[in-house]
C-alpha cells in the first residue's frame, strides 16, 4: 500500500511510538501495547470516497474525513530515503520493525490518498463512506436500509 495526506487541517504528528510490525506508508494504524500495528478491526472513523484514481501505478482512493470517533486511529506517511536521480515514488517504501513511526490522527476536513487491493477498488463507488479496518485497509460502510 501507499499513500499520503493530500489536504492538512494542521500539521502535527506523532513520532514517538515504534512500529511494531513493518509498515507502509498510506495504512491506518493504531498504537497496541507492543508499539505501532496497521489497525486489526473496524474503527469509527468515517471517510468518504470523493475520487477513484491512481497512484505510482496502483488503483487508489482520494477520501474525505467525514467524522471521527472514539477510537484512536492514525494515517502512516513516513519519510523516505530521496535516492539520487530516482523517481518521486514513496509506493514501495517499508518502515522497518521498532523504527519510530511517523503518522496523524485524521481530524475532520483532512484529504487522503491511499492505494488499494483491485476487488475493494472495484467496490467502491464515489461517495461511498468506508472506515478503516483490518490490515490498515479501509471496508465499506454498510447502507441501512
Amino acid at each position: 500500500m501507499a499513500g499520503y495526506f493530500r489536504k492538512l487541517n494542521g500539521t502535527v504528528y506523532d513520532g514517538a511510538n515504534v512500529a511494531a510490525e513493518e509498515l507502509t506508508n498510506g495504512v491506518f494504524a493504531e498504537i497496541t501495547a507492543t508499539g505501532v500495528k496497521k489497525t486489526a478491526a473496524a474503527k469509527d472513523t468515517v471517510l468518504r470516497v470523493t475520487e477513484k484514481t491512481a497512484l505510482w501505478g496502483a488503483e487508489a482512493v482520494v477520501l474525505d474525513v467525514v467524522s471521527v470517533g472514539e477510537d484512536e486511529v492514525f494515517f502512516v506517511e513516513n519519510e523516505w530515503d530521496v535516492k539520487k536521480g530516482g523517481e518521486y515514488d514513496t509506493a514501495e517504501y517499508v518502515l522497518k520493525k521498532d523504527k519510530l513511526v511517523r503518522m496523524r490522527r485524521p481530524v475532520v476536513g483532512d484529504q487522503v490518498i491511499m492505494t488499494l487491493e483491485p476487488t475493494l477498488y472495484a467496490a467502491l463507488t464515489e461517495a461511498d463512506k468506508v472506515t478503516p479496518a483490518a490490515n490498515g485497509a479501509v471496508a465499506k460502510v454498510a447502507v441501512s436500509p
